[in-house]
């Protein structure tokens, strides 16, 4: 991370940790530490029945194939969920149903719950998730991701869907002691999987709920200050996003991101629901490998896919949400890749598509959003500055650190608050070293510790030891400017007591 302290590489670069490569026989199964009663998650498993296959059997088969799952509990909700048919949008069609199943959930005291419809002709259920993620703004486009698996199902369905639940265990872990057990578990099932995910015969076999839950647990690590499995995730769904196009399942990186741009907006307005959830969660798992990834046009086609997104929803009616998500998403990747590649006018666009979607985001609503958007704002202001060669103003971008530490829990969101202090502290300490001011780089030091603190109860340990070496440099700073201090007051320096001595 020594580059970090660069100023062409301030923030990014500094909060996100590894994965441990250590194998596991079945961590889905064994890998748990409660006792045998000890349910932590509840997962309701509602009717299914659509199209002639018997929904009992279906929703006993789901059941079953998740029984060993220490830990989870999965009752049976006697109520069918199903989408409307008069929304003007279906993606909204899609929205509403999730939400009815999500507070039926809540009705039955669950922590999350399955849903979906059988397709009997052909062989094929289609899966929901509805959980706490409905009401949680980033995730947005997140909530019409459907999970397609081939009937009867098999082992492959069983190991998704507990990737899937681990997912959002996670994200519903507020104590540090459990957070950690649950990405542990979560690293090492992914590990177990990772072959089965990223093999095409398998996902033509079992479905694409395979690759799908893969990339959504891969994700949820992530933003719990693991990133390390997002660039396999993100090559794990491409067969997927190329289909989605209409292009060669086989195509390469590189040619996918020639013919995405290629094909501009043409179409976009008719994606379906789950496709935009798709392109979301390929997007996002883009814009965290683009950080300091070394892999051919992961930036560009980050923006590519945000750009297709934002257009989608850039005119919708009731999609303020999801209009802010795609503006903050698509301002992250264009600044990332304006670092990458050096160009200013990127930044410039980062900063206005950031400011676009501050504006559009309503802080007491929705503070995670806002106070995501806050955070990339101001790295974006960083970025700029430094590449348009202006300087960076340093009473301009503090303030948007500031406003995501105020709108964001620092116990409900550690790593976003825990990131946000790192950037505020880092900014500082340049200030401070800068004008040669120890007032500011003692602040510097507290919002060091400060982060370091949050970032280890977050599980980002790697983060963490950055954020202490951070302290460390501030301390060496103050230590040599006082230093210096004293011997101009003084009038003897270093080398006169020497020759004097």
């Amino acid at each position: 991370m020594a580059g970090f302290w660069s100023t062409l590489e301030l923030v990014f670069k500094a909060v996100f940790g590894g994965v441990s490569s250590e194998a596991a026989l079945d961590p889905l199964a064994t890998a748990s530490q409660q006792a045998p009663g000890d349910v932590l998650f509840v997962c309701g498993i509602a009717e299914f029945g659509v199209g002639g296959v018997e929904g009992s059997e279906i929703q006993s088969a789901i059941i079953k194939s998740l029984a060993d799952f220490s830990g989870f509990d999965f009752p049976a909700i006697s109520q069918h969920m199903a989408m409307s048919t008069d929304a003007v949008d279906p993606f909204h069609a899609v929205r509403d149903a999730q939400n009815w199943a999500w507070s039926a959930g809540l009705r039955h005291n669950c922590s999350a719950l399955l849903w979906g419809d059988g397709v009997a002709g052909q062989n094929r259920l289609d899966l929901w998730l509805a959980s706490k993620q409905n009401t949680y703004a980033p995730h947005e486009l997140f909530i019409s991701q459907k999970y397609g698996f081939s009937l009867p199902l098999g082992e492959d369905f069983g190991q998704s869907i507990k990737l899937l639940l681990l997912a959002a265990s996670l994200r519903l872990s507020n104590d540090p002691t459990r957070r950690n057990l649950v990405s542990a578990k979560l690293a090492k099932a992914l590990e177990y999987q990772q072959d089965r995910a990223r093999n095409l015969d398998t996902i033509d076999e079992s479905g694409d709920g395979v690759a799908l839950c893969f990339a959504t647990s891969a994700l949820a690590l992530a933003e719990n200050g693991d990133r390390g499995w997002c660039q396999l995730a993100s090559e794990v769904l491409e067969p997927l996003v190329a289909r989605c196009f209409g292009f060669d399942a086989r195509a390469d990186r590189d040619q996918l991101t020639m013919m995405i741009a290629g094909a501009g907006h043409a179409g976009v307005d008719q994606l379906l629901p789950e496709h935009i959830a798709l392109l979301a969660l390929y997007g996002h798992l883009l814009n965290w490998s683009a950080l300091g990834s070394s892999a051919s046009r992961v930036s560009l086609l980050a923006v590519e896919i945000w750009r297709i997104l934002h257009r989608r929803f850039e005119f919708a009616a009731g999609a303020s949400v999801a209009q802010a998500v795609c503006l903050t998403r698509l301002g992250e990747a264009c600044c990332a890749h304006a670092r990458e590649t050096k160009d200013a006018a990127l930044a410039a666009e980062a900063v206005n598509h950031l400011r676009g979607a501050l504006g559009a985001s309503d802080a007491k609503a929705y503070p995670v959003l806002y106070g995501l958007t806050a955070y990339h704002l101001g790295d974006a202001l960083i970025a700029h500055g430094e590449l348009a060669k202006t300087g960076l103003l340093y009473e301009s971008i503090i303030p948007f650190f500031q406003a995501t530490l105020k709108v964001c829990s620092r116990r409900e969101n550690p790593y976003l608050w825990g990131r946000a202090m790192f950037a505020l502290a880092t900014v500082q300490a340049m200030q401070g070293r800068d004008t040669r001011d120890v007032a500011i780089l003692r602040t510097a030091k507290m919002n060091f510790v400060q982060a370091q603190q949050n970032l280890e109860e977050a599980g980002a340990r790697s983060a963490a030891r950055t954020a202490m070496g951070g302290q460390m440099r501030v301390e060496t700073l103050i230590a040599d400017i006082t230093t210096k201090e004293m011997e101009a007051s003084s009038g003897v320096s270093p080398s006169t007591a020497k020759i004097a001595g």
